[in-house]
């Protein structure tokens, strides 16, 4: 049985402790840099760094100081894969704090192949989605899975890829649930609140947002209710093309959702309709229904498409 180094002893101490006060851990690794006696022991430093400073803290500048002391260590062996190893690691760093030209200069010192550049981007993933930033974290997310299609499946970094993205996964997946009840309920109270108040544009426009919700929420049939209601009062109150456009609007994805394609072609021509009766009318909120025509169009096309690309 090997043991573990005095070094490697500490580092793990320093790892449990990053799960309690990750700043205690980060602020040991001065410590941890003057008992580092060998390349591994650099290597393995750098990487819980870089992941505490950059992943949990998010403090980009003071863990890319760091990887870079660890560059000019005497053990650190030149040219080498951990040396290698740190460059990637400061190529995570820059990208995720926004550093494009030295992120560029890291990926061309750390990269030497496709596997080098898909452990680059998973984790690029993963310190991002770990910071909230889930937009950027995506486009990290669909690199590493093209990368996929052209490496070996015994390649180490095939499991690392699967392992961080299933990991992700989870982790949006529990984000969507709780951010699915928390719109619900919220749209839910602020139509409450507007059921008080007399302005009737300001309980259509609570009323709709409830039954975006319910839509978003996949709650079809329950949004299609709503809409009804909606058009009810848009009636009762003589509404003009704004608050209608919206509802269609609504009604035409409901029904799509429903794969009700000629109610929601009747609802989209409606939508049609009631945009230029905006426009003609210099409505206010023209310019914004226009930009809700375009968004609803592109979405009608795309979906098109995914229908015609699962019948082939």
């Amino acid at each position: 049985m090997v043991m573990p180094t005095p070094f490697e002893r500490m580092l793990q101490r320093a790892q449990e402790l990053a799960q309690r006060d990750p700043q205690a851990a980060f602020a040991h690794m001065d410590e941890l840099y003057g008992k580092s006696l060998t390349d591994l022991d650099v290597r393995h430093l750098g990487a819980l760094a870089a992941h505490i400073g950059g992943a949990v803290l998010g403090a980009w500048d003071e863990a890319i100081a760091f990887v870079e002391r660890c560059l000019g260590h005497p053990a650190l062996e030149s040219g080498e894969e951990s040396e290698r190893s740190l460059r990637r690691a400061l190529c995570v760093l820059h990208t995720c704090a926004g550093h494009g030209d030295e992120a560029t200069d890291a990926f061309a010192a750390g990269i030497r192949n496709t596997e080098d550049h898909a452990r680059v981007a998973i984790m690029c993933a993963q310190t991002l989605v770990a910071n909230k930033q889930f937009q950027q974290a995506r486009e990290h997310l669909q690199t590493a899975a093209e990368l996929c299609a052209t490496i070996h499946p015994e390649q180490d970094v095939i499991d690392q890829v699967a392992t961080v993205a299933a990991n992700i996964a989870r982790h949006a997946e529990a984000l969507l649930l709780v951010g699915r009840g928390l719109l619900e309920d919220a749209s839910t109270t602020a139509y409450a609140a507007c059921t008080r108040m007399p302005d009737w544009r300001l309980r259509h426009k609570a009323l709709y947002q409830q039954a975006r919700a319910l839509l978003l929420n996949g709650k079809t049939v329950q949004a299609l209710s709503l809409v009804q209601r909606l058009m009810a009062l848009e009636d009762e109150q003589q509404a003009g093309a704004s608050e209608r456009f919206y509802t269609a609007n609504l009604a035409c994805r409901a029904q799509l959702q429903r794969g009700q394609l000629k109610i929601a072609a009747k609802a989209y021509a409606a939508c049609q309709s009631l945009a230029q009766a905006a426009a003609n009318s210099g409505d206010p909120d023209h310019d914004k229904i226009a930009d809700a025509m375009a968004k609803l169009t592109a979405d009608l096309e795309a979906d098109r498409a995914d229908r015609h690309r699962f019948d082939a």
